[in-house]
């Protein structure tokens, strides 16, 4: 092992016990097998899956042992101190008496905007209701300023016209009873602290919910597409993406629970948002041809019906040649164009007849259709209502879900990325636009929100020494310091470089694009920029050739032939489906593939090579770089660390469909460490059903983990420390009863005597506090984000568990998010300070480049993990098992 510290260690030790523990017998570990019958792989259907019974395994009933949140440490006092506000608004509150009440519909309604517009109607119709000035959070619960008259609100009926169709009622019946009362507070400390925020967050969004488009936690002023579209409400202007989208301004509040008061969170928002257009100018953007080729006549191509097809599914639209507008949702486009179509119309008495869409709508509306040549748009619940697409227009206020391309992308970023500065001044205007102060339901509750941001005292951490190999020999003694953040290459090799002796070159792109002499110059060049970072090249490709996407599974089987073969670096195309071909087959035999766009062969620059050398490095088992001073308890035990992310994803069940049926589903990705630095692991993945938040098969995955780890260092892991992404307030109960069990499980499965301690560090990126310097040296870059490094334990966080905020990374656009931490187990007593220094040094351990992430390496390459399975999956008849063998024995990360 490289660690000198466990050579004292007996590897087949185990560590501290626990006692309450129920012990079961198994196997020895350096016997243990896997089993291969009860793991869930990716390849079953999510269609044939049994939820019920997925549930029912997890076994969510009363647990062995209750786990309990780790309580806050003492307060760390490494680093240097500094000044810092967040966009966090103090609450005042004067007690007020608030009273509550169950609520709800019948027939049920699912969309919180329905049941808003509908609660509106009761309450303009019962002057008793109004004068309470009840405020609805959209579900079932209602406050209210008084008590109020019951049986006159459940006497009363709400037509339904047309806002919702029903088999048997026309009216909406209410059904709503007392709950009890409470004086609103602030006090954290008080047991029903969960209702206050509950009842303060209704009545601090009720009066936006009025005036906004609500998405989540955020709201967003549209506008009609009848009006001009110069501003929303707020004051800012939307920027068009291309194929109907555009980016929409608007902001996001929510009452938080922070050390000792309740907080009002605001910040800016954004999100997408399709443009409430005309559906020919939609398909015109979606195809990315002017307006004129669109109504020339000329018919469209399989492709762009497939395509048309794909990005116009289950977007609303809506039709205004009736006496109302009438809308409907998309299922898909007609293959047939509107000229070739025929209605089967039905007169009630089961006798139907056929007719021309073209003579439909000309007899019952009265309108001559244009466009004979385009497709038809099949809404609604039945594909037998058709409706020509120049009668459609896209309904405003519909956010857009759909993934982005690579220019919608960078557009998006350019529109909304704001520096420090610039965000915290967005945030103050925002607290004033929507005058919190004067807003009619904070006044009659008695709640005061401050007009300043909160004030916090941070430090900003020191950062870890990095250790690489000095040139031109074989010490491992090169020490550099990161500045902000960053640091580079030059004047350094890798750690533990790799020789390459036999590779292969295959380039994907035309010839007459990428030429041989653009080839032989980037080979050239890779070889250079490679021996001196201490990774040689030590002979020419063996193999170099052109070759078609076609060709892609034929001529990696063939280099797949020359065992010597350590890596084949593919020459792709800008924008194609190649990268996801190649992966696939690649992981498939065991070949390591490196990609590569043409753009870079035609142009390559050090920096670029630098980093394509440092994943290559990584991929065939190299280490780039290590920490020199790692925390005391890496130093002297052998210690497993573990990274989970779960990972929502999409599969379609028919990818030959031109509309295929998602099957909803969630990404379980695992890597665990294979040394002691810890800059190697080890991936595994499972794939589960979408609404589980706890990672199901958690001790299966844990055990091939462990497995992975003892193959590599002959040691059994004393500790496992793992970080857990995707923790929210919702699941974090549920995350640490249920997996932290399962891991304890995995280790007591494979050996009643294996007992390591197990530290669970959760991480929640999907928060919206951002902190600002308050003094200019602090204020770092162009950026003016505060300095990498920083971190705050009090102010914001609650005072009853460890919890802590850390800026990791040198934010370089935008505003710097910090990736928020609970502790939530810790076997291992770790202290504030060894978690928070060994969360820092884990940020500057990834491989891909000479910056420290935002989030610790573990995680990180989870990440990439996931991104990985998303490929992976695309195609349904991929060997898994195949796959799962040759990870096991593979010495690398591929997945870099």
């Amino acid at each position: 092992m490289d660690f000198d510290g466990w050579e004292n260690i007996n590897p087949r030790s185990s560590c501290s016990s626990f006692d309450h523990f129920n012990f079961k017998r198994h196997q020895d570990l350096n016997e243990y097998k896997l089993p291969e019958d009860d793991i869930f792989t990716p390849t079953q259907s999510l269609s044939t899956i049994d939820l019920e019974e997925v549930f029912k395994s997890l076994d969510f009933g009363e647990p062995k042992q209750k786990f309990s949140l780790v309580p806050k440490p003492k307060l760390s006092v490494s680093g240097r101190a500094i000044s810092l506000s967040t966009n966090h608004f103090q609450i005042l509150c004067d007690n007020q008496e608030v009273y509550q009440y169950s609520f709800c519909f019948l027939p049920d309604i699912q969309s919180k905007k329905l049941a808003r517009k509908i609660f509106r109607i009761l309450e303009n119709n019962i002057p008793d209701l109004k004068s309470a000035y009840p405020v609805f959070d959209g579900w079932n619960t209602i406050y209210t300023t008084k008590l109020l008259d019951l049986i006159q609100i459940n006497q009363s009926r709400i037509p339904m016209d047309g806002m919702m169709s029903h088999e048997h009622k026309s009216e909406f019946y209410i059904n709503m009873y007392y709950v009890g009362s409470f004086s609103l507070d602030t006090n954290v400390n008080s047991p029903d602290t969960y209702r206050f925020l509950h009842a303060m967050d209704t009545i601090l969004r009720q009066s936006s919910c009025d005036k906004f488009n609500v998405v989540l936690q955020s709201f967003f002023s549209t506008t009609p597409s009848t009006v001009n579209r110069k501003c929303h409400g707020l004051g800012w202007g939307t920027v068009n993406l291309g194929i109907g989208r555009e980016v929409c301004y608007g902001f996001y509040q929510n009452v938080i629970e922070t050390f000792d008061v309740l907080s009002l969170n605001i910040d800016v928002a954004t999100t997408t948002f399709y443009r409430p257009i005309f559906m020919l100018e939609f398909l015109a953007e979606v195809l990315d041809v002017p307006y004129e080729t669109i109504i020339d006549g000329r018919a469209l191509s399989e492709a762009n019906k497939k395509k048309f097809s794909k990005e116009v599914a289950g977007i609303k639209v809506e039709t205004r040649h009736c006496n109302a507008p009438r809308r409907y949702k998309v299922v898909k486009c007609t293959w047939k164009p509107a000229g070739n179509i025929l209605l089967n119309l039905n007169n009630g008495n089961g006798d139907g007849h056929e007719i021309p869409i073209v003579d439909y709508y000309k007899n019952r509306h009265g309108i001559i259709l244009k466009h004979l040549h385009l497709p038809c748009l099949e809404v609604g619940r039945t594909k037998e209502c058709l409706i020509p697409l120049e009668l459609c227009y896209i309904v405003s206020g519909q956010r857009c879900i759909k993934k982005l391309n690579e220019q919608q992308i960078a557009n998006l970023i350019k529109a909304t990325s704001r520096n420090a500065q610039e965000r915290k001044d967005a945030v103050l205007k925002i607290r004033d636009k929507v005058e919190i102060a004067e807003d009619i339901y904070s006044v009659k509750y008695g709640i005061e929100v401050d007009r300043k941001m909160m004030k916090l005292e941070g430090k900003v951490l020191p950062p870890p020494k990095l250790m690489y190999s000095t040139p031109n020999s074989r010490k491992q003694d090169f020490v550099t310091v990161p500045n902000n953040g960053t640091w580079d290459m030059r004047g350094k090799n890798f750690y533990k470089g790799v020789e390459i002796t036999c590779w292969a070159v295959v380039c994907f792109a035309p010839p007459n694009f990428v030429t041989q002499h653009h080839l032989r110059t980037f080979v050239a060049n890779l070889t250079k920029v490679a021996k001196e970072i201490g990774m040689p090249l030590t002979q020419l490709p063996s193999f170099s050739k052109y070759a078609n996407p076609e060709q892609i599974s034929k001529i990696l089987d063939f280099l797949n032939g020359n065992k010597n073969l350590q890596l084949v670096v593919c020459v792709v195309p800008g924008k194609s489906s190649i990268y996801g071909d190649l992966k696939r087959k690649g992981d498939l035999i065991g070949l390591t593939t490196q990609c590569i766009r043409s753009h870079n062969v035609l142009k390559p620059s050090a920096h670029t090579l630098s980093n394509l050398c440092m994943k290559i490095n990584s991929k065939l088992g190299g280490v780039n770089l290590v920490v020199t001073s790692p925390t005391h308890l890496v130093m002297k035990e052998p210690v497993l660390f573990i990274g989970c992310q779960l990972t929502r994803n999409i599969v379609a069940s028919d990818c030959s469909s031109p509309c295929p049926a998602p099957i909803d589903s969630s990404i379980c990705c695992l890597v665990g460490s294979m040394d002691g630095h810890p800059t190697r692991f080890t991936p595994t993945f499972r794939i589960q059903p979408r609404q589980l938040s706890v990672i199901s098969e958690i001790r299966e995955m844990t055990k091939e983990l462990i497995l992975s780890f003892y193959n590599a260092t002959s040691y059994k892991p004393h500790r496992i420390i793992v970080y857990r992404s995707g923790i929210t307030e919702g699941n974090l109960n549920e995350i640490l009863q249920f997996e932290v069990r399962g891991i304890r499980e995995a280790c007591l499965q494979i050996d009643p005597c294996f007992q390591p301690g197990i530290t669970m560090i959760g991480l929640d990126i999907t928060h919206h506090t951002r902190f600002f310097a308050t003094n200019d040296i602090d204020r770092m870059g162009n950026s003016l984000n505060v300095p990498a490094g920083t971190l705050v334990e009090t102010g914001i966080t609650v005072n009853s568990h460890f919890e802590f905020y850390l800026v990791s990374h040198a934010g370089i656009q935008g505003t710097s998010r910090p990736t928020k931490y609970t502790v939530m187990w810790d076997d291992n007593e770790l202290t504030g300070e060894q978690v928070h220094e060994l969360t820092y040094q884990l940020c500057h351990t990834q491989s891909r480049c000479t910056r420290s992430v935002s989030i610790p390496s573990p995680v990180y390459y989870a990440r990439l993990v996931a991104q990985r399975a998303k490929i992976l999956m695309t195609d349904e008849s991929f060997d898994f098992e195949n796959y799962r063998e040759i990870s096991r024995i593979c010495n690398g990360m591929p997945f870099t």
